[in-house]
């Protein structure tokens, strides 16, 4: 079974996957999915855990009939009258698949990591990032994220993650 990354409008991931769901024939699609992860907002005074896209403007497909999924794709994107730059289907590498699935394991979220920050790196001691810290490309302290190394396309999004320093 294969995964297939769908660009679509970011804010508009939930409609296409139901969308996808709803309209693409069952031997072309298994399944429609989004990655999501938990991060740390601070507001009205306070912290707050938020669940936010781990890939904006991207929706998964699962298919084992990959060959089917062009077709049906095109013919969604003509029945929804979708704008923009359309949807584009991006094969998702086995690499990259295993290291989704490693962070954030079959519900389809990573947890907030847990770390401490040292010579400007961050080193999660707990969560989905602890051990594979190789994969943060950079850390934004102020927003408490890490931009990691999991890029679907070589012109891709990369993937958030939610960091807390402890």
């Amino acid at each position: 079974m294969s995964w297939y990354a769908l660009t679509c409008e970011p804010g508009r991931e939930e409609w296409v996957k139901d969308s996808c769901k709803r309209h693409l024939p069952a031997p072309a699609l298994e399944d429609a999915f989004l990655f999501s992860y938990e991060r740390m907002k601070k507001y009205l005074g306070q912290w707050h855990a938020d669940t936010c896209r781990m890939f904006p403007g991207y929706v998964f497909l699962q298919s084992s009939c990959p060959e089917l999924l062009p077709e049906a794709v095109v013919h969604l994107q003509r029945m929804s009258f979708i704008s923009g730059r359309g949807m584009q289907l991006i094969p998702v590498e086995e690499g990259t698949k295993k290291q989704i699935r490693a962070l954030c394991g079959e519900c389809r979220h990573m947890a907030l990591s847990r770390g401490n920050v040292r010579d400007g790196r961050f080193f999660a001691v707990s969560g989905p990032l602890a051990g594979r810290e190789n994969l943060i490309a950079r850390v934004d302290l102020h927003k408490r994220v890490a931009v990691l190394n999991l890029r679907l396309a070589e012109s891709g999004l990369p993937a958030w993650a939610g960091i807390d320093i402890g």
